[in-house]
């Protein structure tokens, strides 16, 4: 029998939670109730109340409740609700948690659910799932699965109920699907690639699968990366072959696959085998074209009189100027200036990307140029290769390359 640990405010709904509750029983579940009330303790119908959650992280359901403003009690009830979750799945003693609410709500689940491993089972009932503010920092970087409730989970309607029914059924068949088999064993590479260096990416995945690795590729678009970056420094990968770091230089010049401004830090921080090269910072990315209208961007930076890239109406990708260049190439070699791994950094000079290469409408080897010039003189970390090539990143002598340096690095880490 398959168990799920339900996390809800029973203070607020009640009567819906108990409704979720039975009707995972009923698909054949067992369920363990954790009530992360603030408001009002009932007594009964929850394995953890919200006076024992309160109790693991260290203070009394009295200060949760007289507390003035949210944040602060949050905090508290969240550090208690993600120590007894963990104690459960290190026991093995749960196969999924689930939680159903509003906005304040999903953003604790999420905060609780962000500390289990990658493939155990998250699901999240939420009314607020699409507000566009909240739904990214809902998901984090974890593989969380939320469920647009539509309706506000408030009160028995036909429409509630609906909705308790279809979500308690999915959260049933996902843990009938039985315990996540161990996803590593020490062959997993992870890589960061994109549109726009795929031929260098298969080729390099194709040497590594041939050599016995594992690869297992992120999207850059801005959270594939910093989801490669969580599950790098949880210890997943044996080393990394970044193609695309480009997520930071998004990040400064307000592009739309920003990464953050964290973004390397992770990776950087472990002592794995790590390869680099430069796709993604000689463009960023700022469509939709429409924007060139009213999105000051545009205008202050003159975009649209630059060389551009239409992929279609959403998707545009402009060069960065000599300026842009000067400020992501000292930031970016600020953050290798960090690293504690040892880094290997390949340059294509003839092209850091499909769309920088001769014939390409962002190609601009001036441009190419003062970003080399000024990563070099602002990187100070010997632990820090550089291995420029007459080539560019969609050339095969430079995939083969990168990838037999990396298989050194491999080899000479054991």
């Amino acid at each position: 029998m398959a168990t799920v640990l339900l996390l809800s405010s029973l203070d607020t709904r009640y009567n819906e939670t108990l409704h979720a509750k039975s009707l995972m029983e009923e698909h054949g579940c067992k369920v363990i109730l954790m009530d992360i009330s603030m408001g009002a303790y009932k007594e009964g119908p929850a394995e953890y109340s919200c006076v024992d959650v309160a109790k693991e992280a260290g203070v009394t359901f009295d200060l949760i409740q007289s507390s003035k403003g949210t944040s602060e009690p949050m905090d508290h009830m969240i550090k208690g609700a993600t120590k007894i979750s963990q104690e459960l799945y290190s026991r093995g003693s749960i196969d999924c948690i689930a939680g159903l609410g509003g906005a304040s709500s999903s953003t604790f689940f999420s905060w609780v659910m962000r500390r289990l491993p990658f493939g155990f089972p998250k699901m999240i009932l939420s009314s607020s799932a699409a507000m566009p503010m909240y739904a990214g920092r809902y998901y984090g970087y974890k593989d969380i699965t939320i469920f647009h409730s539509c309706v506000d989970i408030n009160g028995m309607s036909s429409f509630v109920r609906n909705v308790l029914e279809r979500f308690a059924a999915m959260v049933a068949g996902v843990s009938a699907f039985g315990k996540t088999e161990k996803l590593t064993d020490g062959r997993q590479i992870g890589m960061a690639e994109f549109q726009f260096c795929e031929v260098c990416a298969r080729k390099v995945r194709g040497i590594l699968e041939r050599e016995g690795l594992e690869v297992i590729p992120f999207h850059a678009q801005g959270i594939g990366e910093r989801v490669m970056e969580e599950m790098t420094v949880d210890g997943l990968f044996r080393g990394l072959v970044d193609l695309s770091p480009a997520g930071l230089s998004e990040a400064i010049l307000g592009g739309n696959r920003s990464a953050g401004m964290e973004r390397l830090t992770g990776e950087l921080s472990t002592t794995i085998p790590i390869v680099m090269t430069l796709c993604g910072f000689d463009m960023f990315s700022c469509g939709p074209y429409e924007r060139r209208l009213t999105d000051p961007i545009w205008k202050q930076r003159k975009i649209e009189k630059r060389k551009l890239y239409f992929q279609d109406e959403m998707r545009v990708q402009a060069r960065t100027s000599k300026a842009e260049l000067q400020t992501t190439a000292k930031a970016f070699a600020e953050k290798l200036n960090t690293a504690k791994a040892s880094v290997s950094l390949y340059i294509p000079l003839r092209g850091f990307s499909s769309l920088s290469v001769e014939g390409m409408p962002l190609y601009d080897p001036e441009l190419d140029k003062v970003f080399i010039k000024n990563l070099k003189k602002h990187l100070r970390n010997s632990n820090i290769e550089i291995v420029e090539m007459d080539c560019s990143i969609m050339d095969e002598p430079f995939a083969q390359a990168l990838a037999e340096r990396f298989l050194g690095m491999l080899r000479s880490k054991g």
